[in-house]
């Protein structure tokens, strides 16, 4: 597997606004030295990233048409445009402390996504039912609260995984 298919499309130093992007030629040496120093570790912040985008992305509710009545009783469709926040996940690693500390990360960066909630008559992007209740916000319950219930298992493969990478390092 080529180091570009599993490292993350953004790579950061430090965290928030003080935070730097790193591109080009540091972002592949760092890369390199990542993968070099803990690949099991990075290879399980890829794919647990990978994972968790995916559920969001499923669950996450779309814009779409909706029926109104009006006072008459007629009804007709109501056209809505999406802005697509669905296609505006980002992913990523940071490394923090001096380089000390490795953090993998994924946010939805639209800006309005974190107040977006679900409705009635809210649809995910397959047109199915939203899974998410109506007045819940969809970031926290795609999002937030799918990440923290895998906590503990994570938790127990990045041991797995720091153990066997330390094991070759001897």
């Amino acid at each position: 597997m080529r180091i570009e298919e599993v490292m993350a499309k953004t790579l950061r130093y430090g965290r928030g606004k003080g935070s730097i992007q790193i591109d080009g030629t540091l972002k592949k040496m760092l890369e390199e030295a990542l993968q070099a120093v803990a690949p099991m570790t990075m290879h399980i912040l890829e794919s647990e990233i990978k994972e968790r985008v995916k559920h969001a992305k499923k669950n996450w509710i779309v814009r779409g048409d909706v029926e109104r009545t009006r006072k008459n009783g007629t009804k007709y469709t109501y056209k809505q445009k999406s802005d697509r926040s669905i296609d505006k996940f980002k992913t990523g690693v940071r490394l923090l402390d001096g380089g000390r500390t490795i953090e993998a990360f994924y946010s939805n960066t639209a800006p309005y996504a974190w107040v977006i909630k679900a409705g009635k008559q809210s649809k995910k992007d397959d047109g199915s039912a939203s899974s998410v209740k109506p007045g819940q916000y969809v970031a926290r319950e795609t999002m937030f609260k799918a990440s923290k219930a895998g906590v503990d298992e994570l938790i127990k493969k990045l041991a797995d995984a720091y153990i066997k990478d330390q094991r070759k390092v001897k």
